[in-house]
């Protein structure tokens, strides 16, 4: 077992016990080959979240100001994680990104960019598309319900607070005609993620309406 694998396999321990973690779609991330997973951002539970319970390896970029304490920086780097600069990304990321994903493996990205306030959905950002699309990667939507009261934005300590987390079907990315908008394709696929994501959230909220009524 991999450094990786062990600490994958901690902290999916700890977030049983914590919050109660359920898992759904997990058939739908590929076997093999390369994958990103696409989630909605609510909480900093997030990232953690969701990879400890991928069924393979992932890759991750965090801020750089993380990487700032030792002992941190050392578990960032276990978990495949590097550091990048938000505010002006240098060019070097996006290569290593294209290079994770063109050599099979898989890595997770909020298109969201920040965490949501107030749980909503925000309007994703075209980098998902274009690296999908670059890469030739399929996609993988994918909801997070709970993480946001589990560990509230400001909040000092975690709330014991159940959490989902719901993997989509893929989205494949189609080539991009020679006489379109580049910047418009990437935009159009990552908004078909995002509204990808916001058909599981109301196919979740319609379920419990469902179960509430026949009780």
């Amino acid at each position: 077992m991999s450094r990786y694998s062990f600490i994958c396999f901690l902290a999916r321990i700890v977030l049983k016990l914590l919050f109660r973690v359920r898992i759904r779609g997990a058939e739908n991330i590929p076997r093999a080959g390369p994958f990103i997973i696409a989630p909605n951002h609510i909480s900093f539970l997030d990232p953690v979240a969701v990879g400890a319970f991928v069924p393979r390896d992932l890759h991750y970029a965090s801020r750089e100001n993380l990487f700032d304490t030792l002992f941190l920086s050392w578990l960032l780097m276990v978990c495949q994680s590097f550091p990048v600069r938000q505010s002006r990304p240098r060019p070097g990321t996006i290569k290593r990104i294209l290079s994770i994903l063109k050599s099979g493996e898989g890595f997770l990205i909020f298109p969201e960019g920040t965490r949501s306030i107030n749980g909503k959905l925000l309007r994703g950002n075209p980098g998902l598309g274009m690296l999908a699309s670059v890469a030739a990667t399929p996609i993988i939507p994918t909801l997070i319900v709970g993480a946001e009261k589990a560990l509230p934005i400001g909040a000092r300590w975690i709330r014991l607070k159940k959490i989902q987390i719901q993997f989509g079907k893929p989205v494949f990315p189609a080539p991009v005609e020679e006489n379109r908008n580049r910047r418009q394709a990437y935009q159009a696929l990552t908004d078909e993620v995002m509204q990808k994501i916001k058909e599981l959230s109301q196919n979740r909220r319609d379920a419990i309406a469902r179960n509430e009524r026949s009780e």
